[in-house]
């Protein structure tokens, strides 16, 4: 089974802390957690309370970060039935940035089987062999 922390890690790097850009189309983000797209993330409320600036981050807010990323990512994209650590954590990660659907796809594409989207049993098979 591929391990979730490792591909969060490395995700987790790209993204920083705290921004605010309004030429951003996701605008005020946290970690990568758009609050435009994701209003209701528990995380928000502590945000809110400290009133951070560009590039801060809190470490209290980890678990939450943490989970929130398995929660709509590495679960959606079937992630602990993978083996293979590499592609697990490279479609996680261009999942996040890309959506699950096209980074699915993308690697589907890569392994010569049917582009779907869908993190099929196939598609396992064919990354885990």
């Amino acid at each position: 089974m591929a391990d979730f922390l490792q591909a969060f890690n490395l995700t987790i790097g790209n993204e920083g802390g705290y921004v605010n850009d309004s030429n951003d189309s996701g605008g005020e983000t946290y970690c990568g957690i758009s609050r435009k797209n994701f209003p209701n993330w528990p995380g928000w409320a502590i945000v809110d309370a400290h009133q951070l600036k560009h590039g801060n981050t809190l470490p209290e807010l980890l678990p939450h970060v943490q989970d929130f990323y398995k929660e709509n990512f590495w679960d959606k994209m079937n992630g602990d039935d993978l083996t293979n650590q590499v592609l697990a954590a490279n479609t996680f990660d261009y999942g996040v940035k890309d959506g699950i659907k096209t980074s699915i796809k993308s690697t589907q594409t890569a392994l010569g089987i049917p582009a779907t989207g869908i993190m099929d049993e196939l598609t396992i098979q064919t990354i885990n062999g």
